[in-house]
C-alpha cells in the first residue's frame, strides 16, 4: 500500500507537474490517505532537477491546502459534526483521529489550527471541529496558510536539500516524524510568544 501510494505520487506530479501537486495537496487537505510527506519532498525533488520552480511550486501547494481545508470546514460548519462523521468513514477518516483533532481544537483553540498542520492524522482534520465550532473563517484561512506554508517548507526542502537521495528524506520523515513535529510546534509557540511582546511594547 505505502509503495502504491509512493508510485502514484511519483506518476501523478511528475506527469502533470504543478496541476498534479494542486490536485495531490487538495485532496489530502480533504483528509483522503494522500501523504504529503511523500508528495513535498519528491516536488523538491523535481525542483532539485529543475522540472519544477520553488516559488510557484510552494505557492501552489498551499493554495491547495487552504482550499481543502476550507472545503472541509465549509462542510463542517454547515453540516455538523455527526454528518460530516457519516460522510468520512467513505474517505477513511477515523473517529479516532478526528475526536483527537477536537480535543486539540477545544484545548488550544484557533491556534491549534496552524500546530495541528505538523500532525500526521490530525493535520487535515483540524478543519472539522474548526468549522463546528464556527471559527471565523478568515482567522481559520491565515492559520490555515500559515501552518501549511511552514510545513510545506520544510518538506519540499529536504526534497530539494536531498536530490536523487530524496527517498532517503522519506524514511527519515517517517522516522522522527514526532521531533519534526515537536520542533515546529516549538518555533511556532516562540514566534507567537515574541510577536505577542511586540504588540504589547507598541501598543
Amino acid at each position: 500500500m505505502v509503495l502504491q501510494s509512493l508510485v502514484n505520487v511519483i506518476f501523478i506530479v511528475e506527469n502533470m507537474g504543478y496541476m498534479g501537486l494542486f490536485i495531490l495537496m487538495t485532496l489530502e487537505s480533504l483528509s483522503l490517505p494522500i501523504p504529503s510527506e511523500v508528495i513535498l519532498p519528491f516536488t523538491g525533488y523535481l525542483i532539485y532537477i529543475g522540472r519544477l520552480s520553488l516559488i510557484p511550486a510552494l505557492i501552489d501547494s498551499v493554495i491547495a491546502s487552504l482550499i481543502g481545508s476550507l472545503i472541509l470546514y465549509l462542510l463542517s460548519y454547515y453540516v455538523g459534526y455527526s454528518i460530516v462523521l457519516k460522510l468520512g468513514k467513505y474517505v477513511g477518516i477515523s473517529r479516532r483521529h478526528l475526536d483527537a483533532a477536537e480535543q486539540w481544537f477545544n484545548k488550544y483553540g484557533g491556534v491549534s489550527v496552524v500546530l495541528a498542520k505538523f500532525i500526521p492524522g490530525i493535520r487535515a482534520l483540524i478543519s472539522i471541529p474548526a468549522g463546528v465550532a464556527r471559527m471565523n473563517v478568515w482567522l481559520f484561512m491565515l492559520y490555515t496558510t500559515v501552518g501549511s506554508t511552514i510545513w510545506n517548507i520544510v518538506l519540499i526542502y529536504i526534497g530539494l536539500s536531498l536530490g536523487p537521495a530524496w527517498e532517503t528524506g522519506l524514511t527519515l520523515v517517517s522516522r522522527y516524524i514526532d521531533y519534526l513535529a515537536l520542533a515546529l510546534i516549538a518555533v511556532v509557540i516562540v514566534l507567537v510568544i515574541a510577536a505577542r511582546k511586540h504588540w504589547v511594547k507598541y501598543a
